[in-house]
């Protein structure tokens, strides 16, 4: 039995990367799939691949720019206006538009980081969290970072990373009597598009970065987190930061 056969999930910046893969675990699980991205082009593809390869026909790529208010409240009004409502948001979408510690940071740098990285965030939560209180039911799933734990050099993301956490502890206690469940996953180093070019230069990017289990990360490892979080098996976990960094936070 898939997990979630019958279900509607959105996952927002899906179309390359961690997204691509949590899309394509939800495909596998049987969900009907919305996911959202700024790149057409991309999206439209990542369509044609998570179709082919799941044979799940129920995906639906809406192009978004998660910058852009009246972005989201579109497709907050698509996505109601065709399933009603969503039984899993995974929040996913993220930027970090370049290092550099509070100083170095441009105020146009600092607001287009909280813009994508958080206040999507509370836009789409705000968009679909009314339907979820009505049906008594729902799963919110974050995508923060280590980084949101504390970084050096890259504060920006940072703190917006960090933001998400507090974000997801705070809606889980205010929610949890309407039973929606509210977690978040933190992912060390994963190769994607963004980090890609920066492991190919090293030799070994897992033992740079000190990963004990010795491997840079997949989009399925985060995948795998985020399909647990949001499924009945997780049915008790709310206001949970999962961490899968291969061991990296816990120190030497």
């Amino acid at each position: 039995m898939k997990k979630f056969n019958n279900k509607n999930v959105l996952v927002s910046g899906g179309a390359s990367g961690i997204g691509k893969g949590i899309v394509q675990a939800f495909a596998l699980e049987g969900a009907t799939v919305y996911f959202a991205d700024i790149n057409s082009e991309m999206g439209i593809n990542t369509k044609k691949d998570i179709t082919s390869f799941t044979g799940n026909k129920k995906i639906e790529f809406i192009r978004t720019d998660f910058s852009c208010q009246q972005d989201i409240d579109n497709l907050i009004e698509q996505i109601l206006g065709k399933a009603g409502f969503i039984d899993v948001l995974v929040n996913n979408v993220g930027v970090n538009l370049r290092s550099g510690n509070i100083l170095e940071h441009s105020n146009e740098e600092l607001s287009n980081t909280f813009k994508i990285n958080l206040y999507s965030y509370i836009y789409c939560i705000q968009g679909f969290l009314p339907a979820m209180i009505k049906r008594k039911q729902g799963s919110i799933v974050n995508v923060s970072s280590t980084m949101g734990l504390g970084a050096k050099g890259f504060t920006a993301y940072s703190v917006s990373k960090g933001s998400i956490i507090t974000l997801t502890k705070a809606l889980a206690l205010d929610h949890a009597t309407d039973n929606i469940r509210v977690n978040a996953v933190a992912p060390g180093l994963i190769a994607t598009p963004s980090t890609g070019a920066w492991i190919d230069q090293q030799e070994n990017a897992a033992e740079m970065k000190g990963i004990p289990l010795n491997r840079v990360g997949r989009p399925d490892d985060i995948a795998n987190a985020v399909i647990f979080l949001a499924s009945e098996q997780a049915s008790y976990i709310t206001g949970h930061v999962l961490i899968v960094d291969g061991g990296l936070s816990v120190g030497e």
